[in-house]
Protein backbone atom coordinates (compact mmCIF):
# COMPACT_ATOMS: atom_id res chain seq x y z
CA UNK A 1 0.00 0.00 0.00
CA UNK A 2 1.10 3.09 -1.11
CA UNK A 3 1.16 6.84 0.30
CA UNK A 4 0.31 9.53 -2.65
CA UNK A 5 3.57 10.82 -3.43
CA UNK A 6 4.96 13.51 -0.90
CA UNK A 7 7.72 15.72 -2.09
CA UNK A 8 10.50 16.17 0.28
CA UNK A 9 9.87 19.72 1.85
CA UNK A 10 6.64 18.11 3.17
CA UNK A 11 7.77 14.71 4.85
CA UNK A 12 7.53 14.53 8.32
CA UNK A 13 9.30 12.24 10.74
CA UNK A 14 5.49 11.45 12.48
CA UNK A 15 1.93 11.86 11.99
CA UNK A 16 0.68 14.52 8.83
CA UNK A 17 -3.01 15.43 8.32
CA UNK A 18 -4.74 16.04 4.61
CA UNK A 19 -3.82 19.13 3.35
CA UNK A 20 -5.88 21.09 0.17
CA UNK A 21 -5.29 24.27 -1.32
CA UNK A 22 -8.44 26.81 -0.43
CA UNK A 23 -9.03 26.85 -4.41
CA UNK A 24 -8.21 23.74 -5.61
CA UNK A 25 -10.82 22.33 -7.74
CA UNK A 26 -11.00 19.13 -5.84
CA UNK A 27 -12.24 20.48 -2.86
CA UNK A 28 -16.31 20.37 -3.51
CA UNK A 29 -15.37 16.66 -4.58
CA UNK A 30 -13.53 15.68 -1.33
CA UNK A 31 -16.59 18.04 0.43
CA UNK A 32 -19.06 15.25 -0.81
CA UNK A 33 -16.80 12.57 0.09
CA UNK A 34 -16.42 13.68 4.19
CA UNK A 35 -20.65 12.91 3.98
CA UNK A 36 -19.91 9.59 3.87
CA UNK A 37 -16.34 8.42 5.46
CA UNK A 38 -16.91 11.55 7.98
CA UNK A 39 -13.21 13.72 7.69
CA UNK A 40 -12.78 16.15 5.15
CA UNK A 41 -10.52 16.58 3.37
CA UNK A 42 -9.02 12.88 2.69
CA UNK A 43 -5.33 11.13 2.83
CA UNK A 44 -5.28 8.88 -0.16
CA UNK A 45 -3.49 5.71 -0.22
CA UNK A 46 -2.88 3.22 -3.39
CA UNK A 47 -3.83 -0.23 -2.23
CA UNK A 48 -1.10 -1.66 -4.48
CA UNK A 49 -0.44 0.46 -7.26
CA UNK A 50 2.74 2.96 -7.38
CA UNK A 51 1.79 3.97 -10.93
CA UNK A 52 -1.37 6.22 -9.54
CA UNK A 53 0.15 7.88 -6.60
CA UNK A 54 1.87 10.63 -8.82
CA UNK A 55 5.82 9.29 -7.90
CA UNK A 56 6.22 8.32 -11.76
CA UNK A 57 5.23 11.97 -13.24
CA UNK A 58 8.32 13.86 -13.57
CA UNK A 59 9.39 10.51 -16.13
CA UNK A 60 6.29 10.73 -18.27
CA UNK A 61 6.62 14.43 -18.72
CA UNK A 62 9.72 14.26 -20.02
CA UNK A 63 8.50 11.21 -22.32
CA UNK A 64 5.28 13.17 -24.01
CA UNK A 65 6.79 15.96 -25.81
CA UNK A 66 3.01 17.58 -25.79
CA UNK A 67 3.30 17.99 -21.70
CA UNK A 68 4.68 20.87 -21.21
CA UNK A 69 5.05 22.07 -17.00
CA UNK A 70 6.60 25.10 -15.78
CA UNK A 71 9.93 24.31 -14.00
CA UNK A 72 8.97 25.00 -10.57
CA UNK A 73 6.12 21.83 -10.98
CA UNK A 74 8.77 19.41 -12.53
CA UNK A 75 11.26 20.34 -9.23
CA UNK A 76 8.26 19.26 -6.37
CA UNK A 77 7.65 16.59 -8.62
CA UNK A 78 11.05 15.50 -8.92
CA UNK A 79 12.21 15.85 -5.33
CA UNK A 80 9.17 13.64 -4.13
CA UNK A 81 9.42 10.57 -1.70
CA UNK A 82 7.21 7.33 -2.08
CA UNK A 83 5.93 5.65 1.39
CA UNK A 84 4.99 2.06 1.51
CA UNK A 85 3.37 0.81 4.53
CA UNK A 86 1.10 -2.69 5.52
CA UNK A 87 -2.55 -2.89 4.93
CA UNK A 88 -3.99 0.34 6.33
CA UNK A 89 -7.77 -0.36 7.30
CA UNK A 90 -9.14 2.77 5.70
CA UNK A 91 -12.49 4.30 3.72
CA UNK A 92 -12.36 2.17 0.13
CA UNK A 93 -12.78 3.90 -3.08
CA UNK A 94 -13.19 2.59 -6.86
CA UNK A 95 -10.40 4.47 -8.59
CA UNK A 96 -11.92 4.57 -11.76
CA UNK A 97 -15.44 5.46 -10.90
CA UNK A 98 -14.14 8.53 -8.40
CA UNK A 99 -12.13 9.92 -11.44
CA UNK A 100 -15.56 9.77 -13.73
CA UNK A 101 -17.76 11.25 -10.81
CA UNK A 102 -15.47 13.92 -9.99
CA UNK A 103 -16.47 16.14 -13.10
CA UNK A 104 -20.06 15.89 -12.09
CA UNK A 105 -19.15 18.03 -8.58
CA UNK A 106 -16.65 20.47 -10.31
CA UNK A 107 -18.27 24.09 -9.44
CA UNK A 108 -20.69 22.64 -6.28
CA UNK A 109 -20.43 25.21 -3.59
CA UNK A 110 -18.15 24.04 -0.30
CA UNK A 111 -21.50 25.06 1.98
CA UNK A 112 -23.73 22.78 -0.34
CA UNK A 113 -25.47 19.73 1.59
CA UNK A 114 -25.88 16.07 0.72
CA UNK A 115 -28.80 16.04 -1.16
CA UNK A 116 -27.73 18.89 -3.02
CA UNK A 117 -24.78 17.76 -4.04
CA UNK A 118 -26.16 14.11 -4.50
CA UNK A 119 -29.00 15.89 -6.68
CA UNK A 120 -25.93 17.22 -9.21
CA UNK A 121 -24.69 13.87 -9.37
CA UNK A 122 -27.48 12.12 -9.90
CA UNK A 123 -28.12 14.53 -13.16
CA UNK A 124 -24.84 13.98 -14.03
CA UNK A 125 -25.20 10.69 -14.57
CA UNK A 126 -28.35 10.47 -16.08
CA UNK A 127 -27.31 12.93 -19.02
CA UNK A 128 -24.38 11.04 -19.46
CA UNK A 129 -26.59 7.71 -19.95
CA UNK A 130 -28.56 9.37 -22.59
CA UNK A 131 -25.69 10.57 -24.39
CA UNK A 132 -24.83 6.84 -24.77
CA UNK A 133 -27.95 5.75 -25.69
CA UNK A 134 -28.24 8.68 -27.90
CA UNK A 135 -24.52 7.28 -29.41
CA UNK A 136 -25.78 3.93 -29.78
CA UNK A 137 -23.70 2.47 -26.78
CA UNK A 138 -26.46 0.27 -25.29
CA UNK A 139 -26.44 -1.97 -28.61
CA UNK A 140 -23.04 -2.10 -28.39
CA UNK A 141 -19.87 -4.37 -27.14
CA UNK A 142 -18.68 -1.65 -25.80
CA UNK A 143 -21.82 -0.37 -23.59
CA UNK A 144 -21.72 -4.00 -22.16
CA UNK A 145 -18.15 -2.84 -20.87
CA UNK A 146 -19.39 -0.43 -19.01
CA UNK A 147 -20.21 -1.74 -15.58
CA UNK A 148 -20.75 1.48 -14.40
CA UNK A 149 -23.36 2.92 -16.37
CA UNK A 150 -24.86 -0.48 -16.60
CA UNK A 151 -25.29 -0.16 -12.75
CA UNK A 152 -26.55 3.17 -13.20
CA UNK A 153 -29.02 2.13 -15.43
CA UNK A 154 -30.26 -0.54 -13.47
CA UNK A 155 -30.30 1.91 -9.74
CA UNK A 156 -31.04 5.00 -10.70
CA UNK A 157 -30.36 5.83 -7.16
CA UNK A 158 -26.99 7.98 -5.78
CA UNK A 159 -26.76 5.62 -2.38
CA UNK A 160 -27.58 2.40 -3.34
CA UNK A 161 -25.02 3.18 -6.83
CA UNK A 162 -22.41 4.38 -4.97
CA UNK A 163 -22.26 1.44 -2.18
CA UNK A 164 -22.09 -1.35 -5.14
CA UNK A 165 -19.99 0.78 -7.40
CA UNK A 166 -17.66 3.57 -5.59
CA UNK A 167 -17.52 2.62 -1.99
CA UNK A 168 -15.56 -0.74 -2.71
CA UNK A 169 -12.32 -2.44 -2.34
CA UNK A 170 -10.13 -2.15 -5.08
CA UNK A 171 -7.14 0.19 -5.52
CA UNK A 172 -7.84 3.12 -3.19
CA UNK A 173 -8.29 4.08 0.16
CA UNK A 174 -8.78 7.23 2.21
CA UNK A 175 -7.49 8.11 6.20
CA UNK A 176 -8.05 10.59 8.63
CA UNK A 177 -4.21 11.06 9.18
CA UNK A 178 -1.37 9.06 8.31
CA UNK A 179 1.76 8.09 10.42
CA UNK A 180 5.27 8.35 7.85
CA UNK A 181 6.97 6.92 10.77
CA UNK A 182 5.17 3.57 10.30
CA UNK A 183 5.90 3.40 6.89
CA UNK A 184 7.43 0.12 6.09
CA UNK A 185 9.48 1.01 2.92
CA UNK A 186 10.52 4.63 1.84
CA UNK A 187 11.44 5.25 -2.08
CA UNK A 188 13.45 8.35 -2.88
CA UNK A 189 15.46 9.12 -5.92
CA UNK A 190 18.77 9.88 -4.86
CA UNK A 191 21.40 9.99 -2.05
CA UNK A 192 20.33 13.70 -0.79
CA UNK A 193 17.11 12.97 -0.06
CA UNK A 194 18.25 9.69 1.36
CA UNK A 195 20.19 11.46 3.94
CA UNK A 196 17.62 14.48 4.51
CA UNK A 197 15.26 11.42 5.31
CA UNK A 198 17.63 9.33 7.13
CA UNK A 199 18.36 12.63 9.37
CA UNK A 200 14.80 13.57 9.89
CA UNK A 201 14.45 9.70 11.58
CA UNK A 202 13.02 7.65 9.03
CA UNK A 203 15.30 3.78 9.62
CA UNK A 204 18.16 3.66 7.15
CA UNK A 205 17.39 0.05 6.27
CA UNK A 206 13.78 1.27 4.98
CA UNK A 207 15.24 3.81 2.49
CA UNK A 208 15.36 2.92 -0.86
CA UNK A 209 16.91 4.68 -4.10
CA UNK A 210 15.05 4.34 -7.08
CA UNK A 211 15.74 5.44 -10.56
CA UNK A 212 12.19 5.30 -11.83
CA UNK A 213 12.10 4.41 -15.67
CA UNK A 214 9.37 2.04 -16.23
CA UNK A 215 5.60 1.64 -14.65
CA UNK A 216 5.84 -1.17 -12.57
CA UNK A 217 7.93 -1.96 -9.21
Amino acid sequence: MYYHSEPLKYVKYGKIFPYESEDSWMLPAYKWLGFYCNYYPQVWLSRSHSCITGFRSFNIMKKQKNVIGNRKNTKISNDSILFGFDIIKGFDIDMELWCFLLNGLIGMDLSSSLSEFNEKLTKYFNEHLVWLLKEGYCNDEEMEKDIHMKGWDRLRDIDAFIKEYLFVENDQVVVPNLNLKSAKKIICRNEKQKKKLRKMGFIEDRIQIKNIKNFSF
